[in-house]
């Protein structure tokens, strides 16, 4: 996806150069960088401006110049995908922010010609890279190209909800994408640091049609990827009683309780609790004694509501499960209209969306 890096100062010398492990190029980088800042100087003299981006036949390079230090800068990243343009951006800016606050009092000061002192950043630049979601974003577009499940992916921006990228062989529902996603987020997140004291990785929205949303959270990066999956059970989970009858079983609780005693429960999942839509636990199991839930479970219901919502919103389907994955507990919230079945479980046993998806389908299947 990006094919160099280069920082380059005023006088057109490298100060650094980073390019991926597949690529192998770094002899040609001096010759590059006297170019791009001869290139840069001439249209800064000649024009009165900058060069902010420059297309050649099979590349584009985006520059970005800092000259508030001693030396003046030019960050430069190389790339083959013109539609990457605002990742990119985001990249470079972390990239620069990140360069001038670790070597800024060797910045600002006149240039001695000594480079090796900056190659330590190579570790800032990969982390960078990860988290931006560029070392997965190559391996997704494959995945997507060769017809599988996975549809779309999406890079959005998780506190503006801009939408930095997108590669779909779907189509997308953009703007409620990059407004509810990460709204989503934010509940789950304050759900998870306030209750159970660890960090959310990701969250998922199943529909009843096998639809499902699955969210990585980075520190720079939501990574949205939409997949489709063969099994279609809309009608018949829809005709379950639960969604026929408004408030039925909320009002009668012992008899959906009956329901659920005879299930027979996946070994994976630790703790469950049937919950009406105000968090009222009216019926629960606990396998685990070790995974104490029980204050937590009343305020999933913020969440499943929020999930129920997008599907709608989104899939124009009827939610069938969304669970959260944290660093050590999952929760599954199952849809029941009325009511939800949360399920808590150990983050190592379901960390999978299709696992996730086969344990709710062995119970809604016991329920028919």
């Amino acid at each position: 996806m990006i094919d160099a890096l280069l920082i380059i100062n005023e006088a057109g010398a490298l100060l650094f150069n980073w390019h991926p492990e597949e690529l192998d190029e770094e002899g040609s980088d001096d010759l590059l960088s006297g170019f791009l800042t001869a290139l840069n100087s001439f249209a800064t003299f000649e024009r009165g401006e900058d060069i902010k981006s420059l297309r050649l036949k099979e590349t584009t390079f985006i520059f970005e110049k800092y000259d508030q230090l001693y030396q003046k800068l030019t960050f430069v990243v190389a790339t083959k995908k013109t539609d990457l343009t605002e990742l990119l951006h985001a990249f470079i800016h972390e990239i620069m922010n990140q360069f001038i606050a670790e070597y800024n009092n060797i910045l600002d000061k006149e240039f001695d010609g000594e480079i090796t002192i900056f190659r330590n950043f190579r570790e800032n630049v990969d982390k960078i890279s990860r988290n931006l979601g560029l070392d997965v974003l190559a391996s997704n577009i494959e995945e997507i190209e060769k017809g599988t499940v996975l549809k779309a992916v999406i890079y959005i921006e998780p506190k503006g909800g801009n939408i930095f990228f997108i590669h779909a062989k779907q189509y997308l529902e953009k703007e409620k994408l990059s407004f509810l996603i990460p709204l989503i987020l934010n509940s789950a997140q304050l759900l998870y640091q306030n209750h159970l004291n660890e960090p959310l990785h990701w969250f998922l929205i199943n529909t009843v049609q096998s639809e499902s949303t699955v969210v990585e959270s980075r520190e720079n990066i939501l990574i949205v990827k939409q997949y489709n999956l063969s099994v279609d059970f809309e009608n018949d989970f829809l005709s379950l009683e639960f969604f026929k009858d408004e408030g039925k079983y909320v009002k009668k609780p012992q008899k959906l309780i009956e329901k659920f005693e005879n299930i027979k429960w996946d070994a994976r999942i630790r703790q469950l609790f049937l919950i009406d839509l105000v968090g009222k636990v009216f019926y629960s199991q606990i396998f685990d004694e070790k995974y104490d839930c029980i204050d937590y479970i009343p305020e999933t219901i913020s969440f499943l509501t929020s999930a129920k919502k997008a599907s709608i919103e989104i899939y124009h389907r009827v939610l069938f499960n969304a669970a959260i994955g944290g660093e050590k507990i999952i929760t599954i919230c199952v849809n029941f209209n009325n009511f939800a079945l949360t399920l808590i479980g150990d983050i190592k046993d379901l960390n999978d969306f299709n696992m996730i998806q086969d344990v709710c389908l062995k119970i809604y299947k016991q329920l028919q």
